[in-house]
């Protein structure tokens, strides 16, 4: 356990809150808390930072201070309150977007797989249903239908791409896609039967570096919390990396701990209160 913590970074989805969640009491209390002892908080994402998550803490979840920092498209943007500066990967070219969905179109017709782009102003679709359409409740996105229409889909570049699919078909969707791509793609899980495609060596841990860097702030003094595949090198990075209990076995395999309640109970705030604060 950390002695003395320089930073907070923690995952949105199932780790601070359940999907479309509010934000828990007891974790409400303790995030003020580190705030008040000047700990730098931050979040860690796979969404695009936009105005809307900037403002996140204040607007959706009440808290009376924004968050110091977030790293958002699972480590390909950072952005920090106190400059509002924004750092962002470069977007996928239209020619690669092509090129993935061209050779993964067969099973994403075989297995009816919801596609979407994601950053770049690109809201393109394919087979929009089951998660797709949650997704477009919990966020308030439009997506565009473009189902058999890679042209039309790839019309704009765009940070990453998401396959939404039933989870048994994960590990082909990953061996298909790797087998071709894995030179200079990752495909990550978010949550199961949710697969991100997007460009290599980015991720959340590299994020929190290059943050923690500007910042002087010792990477083995950060403490992190998330709960799937894409927290993994977050957690790994940092000092010290939490698992919720609702995590997926292989990211409570790589973590320094496991939270003793999930997200929706409060888990990071009732973790914290009882090793950190």
């Amino acid at each position: 356990m950390i002695k003395n913590i320089e930073a907070f970074a923690a995952d949105i989805d199932m780790t601070l809150t359940a999907k479309g969640g509010a934000l828990p009491e007891i974790v409400k209390e303790a995030l003020t808390e580190l705030h008040r002892r000047n700990i730098p908080l931050g979040l860690a994402t796979g969404r695009e930072i936009v105005d809307k998550l900037k403002h996140i803490g204040t607007v959706d979840w009440g808290l009376d201070f924004e968050f110091d920092f977030i790293i958002g498209m699972n480590g390909g943007m950072i952005y920090d309150t106190k400059t509002d500066s924004l750092w962002s990967m470069d977007l996928m070219s239209r020619e690669d977007m092509k090129e993935i969905l061209t050779y993964m179109k067969p099973l994403i017709d075989k297995y009816s797989i919801s596609v979407n782009a994601e950053g770049g102003g690109n809201h393109n679709a394919m087979n929009i249903h089951n998660e797709l359409m949650e997704s477009m409740r919990r966020h308030g996105w439009v997506f565009i239908d473009k189902t058999d229409d890679i042209d039309g889909f790839c019309e704009l570049p765009a940070y990453k791409m998401l396959f939404r699919t039933d989870p048994a078909y994960d590990q082909e969707i990953r061996e298909t896609f790797l087998s071709r791509f894995g030179d200079n793609w990752q495909i990550i899980g978010t949550f199961p039967g949710t697969l991100e495609i997007m460009q290599k060596g980015i991720d959340k841990g590299s994020g929190m570096a290059r943050y923690a860097k500007e910042h002087g702030i010792n990477m083995e003094n950060v403490i992190a919390f998330g709960d799937n595949e894409n927290d993994n090198s977050l957690l790994i990075d940092c000092g010290w990396g939490v698992c919720l209990a609702n995590g997926s076995d292989g990211t409570k395999a790589i973590a320094d701990d496991i939270t003793e309640y999930p997200c929706d109970q409060g888990g990071v705030g009732r973790y914290l209160f009882e090793h950190c604060l």
